[in-house]
């Protein structure tokens, strides 16, 4: 088992925003919809779930409202100078948020416990050996439970 030493260090491409993230995080997925492919710019996004007072920001952020594939309105924040998103977080769930995890310093830990919205996958991007899981069968509660089960061990200094 992989240990990762806390706290994770992360932030945008420029540097303006930085942050210390000071606990395990609750989940680690990957998303194949079509906002996660443009907002990324890439063929997924990968996000890691954390519990909103784990993680200390240093800089400001632009805030920017954005509709979900599932309808839901999630506060985007990204760096006001690189334009980097950097999290996401959902009006209803306030104790938790979203990182991007390319916005870690060190993302060899960072394996999804799921993929999902696959159907808008692109064919070479799905990830081998990681269970697909249909959108309307997400729970972040039992995957949080599932991923934390084989997890890397987090340790503090």
């Amino acid at each position: 088992m992989m240990t990762v030493r806390l706290p994770q260090l992360g932030g945008c491409v420029c540097g303006r925003v930085r942050y210390r993230l000071t606990a395990a995080p609750l989940l680690a997925y990957a998303c194949h919809c079509h906002d996660c492919q443009k907002r990324s710019g890439s063929a997924f996004g990968l996000t890691v779930v954390v519990r909103s007072a784990d993680v200390l920001f240093k800089g400001e952020m632009d805030l920017v409202r954005l509709p979900t594939p599932s309808g839901r309105n999630v506060e985007q924040n990204l760096c006001p100078t690189c334009r980097c998103r950097i999290y996401a977080q959902a009006a209803e769930a306030r104790d938790f948020l979203s990182l991007r995890a390319g916005s870690l310093d060190q993302t060899d830990w960072v394996i999804p416990v799921v993929q999902t919205w696959t159907q808008s996958a692109l064919p070479w991007a799905l990830i081998p050996g990681v269970r697909h899981l249909p959108q309307e069968e997400f729970d972040f509660v039992a995957l949080g439970r599932e991923w934390q089960a084989w997890a890397p061990k987090f340790v503090t200094d």
